[in-house]
């Protein structure tokens, strides 16, 4: 069972290393069967919303490829507590059809059993995503 902080540590330094590097395969080799996963919906983009699995967390990832293209991910904070961590950071990208320049921040919180992640919460600027989509997204009331 992972419970260090280091180990907790290491699963996370992986799964940025994999996604910054582009390495979906390696990615989904990192999640547990039967994961819990929720990410922020985003008007119009084309990842699923629903992934249990480790073939699901490629086939998210390689959707959101296919529409953003990691140009850099910027770690600030990681927060281990026993078996759950949450890092904070930004995510900066290009749209794959416009070539429209995208960043913005995101909070990772996972859960690791065994050297997997077995629960993953992505929070992110779900408004700059869709707006950088060109996705006709109302704008905000001051």
């Amino acid at each position: 069972m992972t419970r260090t902080r280091a180990d907790v540590t290491m699963v996370v330094e992986r799964l940025v290393a994999r996604w910054a590097a582009k390495d979906t395969a390696g990615l989904s080799r990192l999640f547990a069967n039967g994961v819990r996963w929720w990410t922020a919906p985003v008007p119009g983009a084309p990842w699923p919303s629903e992934v249990r699995n480790p073939r699901e967390v490629e086939s998210f990832f390689l959707a959101f490829r296919a529409v953003l293209e990691l140009t850099g991910i910027t770690t600030r904070a990681l927060v281990v507590d026993g078996p759950d961590a949450v890092l904070t950071g930004r995510l900066h990208a290009r749209v794959q059809a416009t070539g429209t320049a995208v960043s913005y921040d995101f909070a990772v919180a996972v859960s690791v059993h065994r050297g997997l992640v077995t629960e993953f919460r992505m929070y992110a600027d779900t408004l700059a995503i869709a707006r950088a989509l060109a996705q006709d997204v109302p704008p905000v009331s001051p």
